[in-house]
């Protein structure tokens, strides 16, 4: 055997003992929501067999486990649904029922039942434009998703940096390109020209480790990619955005007429408490669309008599009544590390509904007088 093949045998076994390491980490690690570990678990997981194929092909010779091939020229139809996992989850869109998740999995079972019955699968113009569909209407889901909500897609991008819901979209980004490549592939294996093997094992290759390497990012969330700190120190205190500072009580000027009270004291009670149980039922405190008017409206009051209620009745404003809300949500997920896995502090401020994290350091530190951290350490010393 020549040192090229003894060169290519050891990479493919590190690349299968690399996602080996991933996947077992996934499994059993307890930080970082479950729902996410499990969906790059089986995206790692998928991408272990074209490196142990290839392997016992050149160890052994041949193909002894034909099921490999049969599964590996079909891993394409599993990309375009775990794209659109991955999304839905970096955007905290409700978990699917079961019966959803294995209609989205239909599809490649399907294919997979096909070529247990011996149909060309590479060469059927059939099944590769029903691919082409399939990734089509994912593509196009995906679009659907990010447009509807850009603002909490911002807000992930802009500042929750290293969350294990950012590299998500660095899971789903790589999922597009591999599909697209795959796409390329089938297409010119319907026309009977397939590219060179070692093209497609090398492709294989840098997919696995390229995925792996964002999993391993998502649990361990390595400092290096952020710029603040966020240990046992707050980052240093961003400044409001104006239309924060405009919402917030002020005083009014000298000789400016006084504000005209609809609300009496009796119906502002009454309100309040509307307002903490939809607060409770509804969190508006995660909608990023959410706005004075709009919780207003839920309300069946105006903007003016929220504003009201919030400034005079309650000694608060509508971002400072948000952040309290976002603050009290942070502290059940910090005081529940069995609850959703011992959420790291990246996480839980982008789940909480924060806008980045200095602004979660800073309300943190300024009820509790400690970083979330700490916090956590010492709740669980007295848990």
């Amino acid at each position: 055997m020549t040192l090229n093949a003894e060169a290519l045998k050891a990479w493919l076994l590190f690349s299968f003992s690399l996602g080996c390491w991933t996947l077992l980490t996934l499994l059993l690690s307890r930080r970082g929501e479950r729902r996410n570990r499990v969906t790059m678990a089986v995206f790692v997981g998928l991408l272990l067999l074209p490196p142990l194929q290839a392997y016992l092909e050149l160890a052994l010779g041949g193909t002894p486990l034909p099921w490999l091939d049969l599964l590996r020229y079909r891993l394409t139809w599993a990309y375009g649904p775990l794209l659109w996992l991955c999304l839905r989850q970096a955007l905290l869109l409700p978990a699917l029922p079961g019966r959803q998740l294995l209609l989205h999995a239909l599809p490649m079972l399907s294919v997979c039942a096909l070529g247990r019955a011996q149909a060309d699968w590479l060469g059927s113009p059939l099944l590769v434009a029903a691919l082409l569909l399939q990734v089509l209407v994912y593509a196009v889901s995906g679009v659907r998703l990010l447009m509807r909500h850009r603002s909490r897609l911002a807000q992930l991008t802009s500042g929750h940096r290293n969350s294990s819901y950012y590299w998500l979209l660095y899971l789903a980004g790589g999922l597009l390109v591999a599909t697209c490549f795959d796409l390329v592939v089938h297409a010119m294996a319907w026309q009977g020209q397939l590219p060179p093997r070692s093209l497609l094992l090398g492709a294989a290759l840098l997919l696995a480790l390229y995925v792996d390497l964002m999993a391993l990012f998502a649990i361990y969330q390595p400092e290096v990619f952020v710029t603040e700190s966020g240990g046992t120190e707050a980052p240093p205190p961003v400044p409001l955005p104006a239309e924060e500072l405009a919402a917030s009580p002020a005083e009014p000027p000298k000789g400016a007429p006084l504000r005209v009270v609809e609300l009496s004291p009796e119906l502002a009670r009454e309100l309040a408490q509307r307002l903490q149980a939809l607060a409770q039922q509804d969190k508006p405190h995660l909608d990023e669309h959410m706005s004075l008017g709009k919780l207003a409206a839920l309300l069946d009051l105006t903007s003016h008599q929220l504003s009201e209620l919030l400034n005079l009745h309650m000694g608060s404003s509508f971002y400072d009544y948000l952040n309290e809300l976002r603050y009290q949500e942070a502290l059940q997920l910090l005081e529940q590390p069995e609850g959703l896995q011992a959420l790291t502090v990246a996480d839980i401020a982008y789940r909480a509904g924060f806008n980045n994290r200095n602004s979660f350091y800073k309300v943190f530190k300024d009820k509790t007088g400690l970083t979330p951290a700490e916090y956590r350490k010492r709740w669980a010393k007295q848990a």
